[in-house]
């Protein structure tokens, strides 16, 4: 070993010390988000698509109907003769936990239908603004997006996608299909 002979080499291995502290406490705060992963933020995607979109598109099939939303039942009867809107609210506030607010519109005149969502919901680990693409689903062409953002930020870090698209196999109902969630990052 080498004695140090100056002040010079001995402020270097302090300095190179002081670096290897600071890079292993950046390493640390690196562990990244728990949820960030391309499988779950697909799978999220998908899951929201399907409630906040397919689920209202189903309904409209559904001629005098019943069905569970939440705590209560809500009873549906229309003709397709009509002029339909449909809206479907989703409101839960939690201090923790997951709190919602998304609106889900159907609106069906003669053989046109449109469907646009906007919404938000608020987690502990993160938040999301999910809404279609202007003008909305027409005709069951559309995009479903989400905007996910780190909780208490305004800039979103990473995105998801759906496309629906018009999908005509003879039947009355379910004319559409979705597409494989895409995601990726800002």
């Amino acid at each position: 070993m080498v004695p140090v002979s100056n002040s010079d080499d001995m402020k270097k291995i302090i300095l190179y010390f002081a670096l290897i502290i600071v890079a292993s406490w950046t390493l640390t705060g690196c562990e990244g988000r728990n949820w960030d992963t391309d499988d779950e933020l697909m799978g999220i995607t998908a899951n929201w698509s399907y409630d906040y979109v397919s689920k209202v598109i189903d309904r409209f099939w559904q001629n005098d109907t019943v069905f569970e939303e939440g705590d209560g039942s809500v009873s549906m009867s229309f003709s397709k003769k009509d002029t339909l809107k449909l809206d479907m609210r989703w409101l839960s506030g939690k201090e923790k936990g997951d709190s919602v607010n998304v609106h889900s519109s159907l609106v069906e005149i003669s053989d046109s239908v449109a469907v646009v969502v906007d919404g938000y919901r608020y987690s502990d680990d993160f938040w999301a603004h999910m809404y279609t693409i202007d003008p909305g689903i027409i005709n069951y062409e559309g995009k479903f997006h989400i905007d996910f953002y780190e909780t208490g930020k305004t800039t979103p870090w990473a995105w998801g996608e759906v496309t629906y698209e018009k999908y005509d196999d003879g039947s009355v109902a379910y004319n559409y299909i979705s597409s494989k969630p895409k995601v990726g990052r800002y």
